[in-house]
């Protein structure tokens, strides 16, 4: 609710302070003070409108985009606490972490002889190698004070849709990211993880959420430590690889639970190999997964479709304009249920 609250405060003070004089006071003070019970009602008269809007539009696009029985069926699985998010870069953006790519080219402000190769590894999608050239060209430690410097902030405050998960979501997290904002946001709504998985403890994971199944898995380890950590080629190979045990810890985690990817990109990533492999050498059915994706111009549906399949994740598109706003309508209707009439 804080985050509704907040959003309605933000736009109440945006009518500008109340001046009397040489004094001013913000608006929401003002009215809290004049008319208590009437800011209340205002603000759940407030929130009921905007709730529905949120639906309306959301309900719009995906009948658009053919999505909308997909989307009720992952509402349906999201009520029976069946779904766990799978938190990607495109969810802390908003709270100010950069996207990987941005990132990378950061780290050029000290190493500008690798730019170029850099950038045609990133224009290529080769995140892994574009990694691995500045970590090679900087060495572990510089690599690894930028990582802990960009990514290791505790930010007191968090913004964006990212905040509406625990209203949905009290069943455990999986993050590639390395920051710290879902461990903030939790802790924020009173359902703080019960434990939290990364590195070698990755391992145990299948036992740990049979005993605590609300818990966060960080999946690629976190900004403070690189041990753990995958980022790089070498430590995508050393995880993912035919050594790697992370085909078996997702094997593990979604033995019985459908993934809703929010904030991923999906474009080429392991994540999506790896899930491909364990459903191709599944003897039974494995769970469907779900990602809410933008829909770009001129998207090739049909290949998309096909790429994404394979791992059987299947896409519920919104517009691309405003990232957040459709990822929060999305939610918002998680939320409320859905669309089911």
């Amino acid at each position: 609710m804080e985050y509704f609250r907040q959003r309605f405060i933000d736009e109440l003070n945006d009518e500008g302070p109340v001046a009397i004089r040489t004094f001013e006071w913000p608006s929401v003070d003002v009215f809290k003070a004049m008319a208590p019970e009437l800011y209340e009602g205002h603000f759940v008269d407030w929130l009921g409108a905007t709730k529905e809007a949120a639906r309306d539009r959301a309900r719009e696009f995906l009948t658009e985009n053919g999505c909308l029985d997909r989307f009720n069926r992952l509402s349906e699985q999201c009520e029976n606490q069946r779904v766990m998010p799978f938190v990607g870069a495109g969810l802390s953006r908003s709270t100010g972490f950069p996207l990987w790519s941005d990132f990378l080219l950061s780290l050029t402000a000290d190493f500008a002889a690798c730019r170029a190769d850099l950038e045609a590894h990133l224009a290529a999608w080769r995140y892994e190698e574009a990694a691995q050239l500045m970590r090679d060209r900087m060495g572990n430690d510089i690599f690894d004070e930028a990582v802990q410097n960009t990514f290791g902030h505790r930010r007191k405050t968090v913004a964006g849709p990212i905040r509406l998960l625990p209203l949905k979501f009290r069943r455990g997290a999986i993050t590639t990211n390395f920051d710290y904002v879902l461990d903030k946001i939790y802790d924020d709504a009173g359902c703080r993880f019960d434990i939290t998985l990364a590195g070698a403890n990755l391992r145990e994971a299948s036992r740990r959420i049979g005993d605590h199944p609300h818990c966060l898995l960080r999946l690629h380890g976190e900004a403070d430590t690189a041990i753990g950590r995958v980022l790089t080629r070498d430590e995508y190979e050393a995880h993912y690889g035919v050594e790697g045990s992370y085909r078996e810890i997702l094997r593990a985690t979604i033995n019985a639970t459908s993934l809703l990817f929010v904030g991923c990109s999906l474009n080429v990533d392991r994540t999506i190999a790896a899930l491909a492999e364990l459903k191709a050498a599944a003897a039974v059915a494995t769970p469907r997964h779900y990602a809410f994706l933008p829909l770009a111009e001129g998207l090739d549906r049909e290949a998309r479709r096909a790429e994404l399949g394979a791992a059987d994740i299947h896409p519920i598109w919104y517009p691309p304009e405003n990232h957040d706003q459709a990822i929060e309508d999305l939610l918002i209707s998680l939320i409320e249920g859905g669309f089911h009439e």
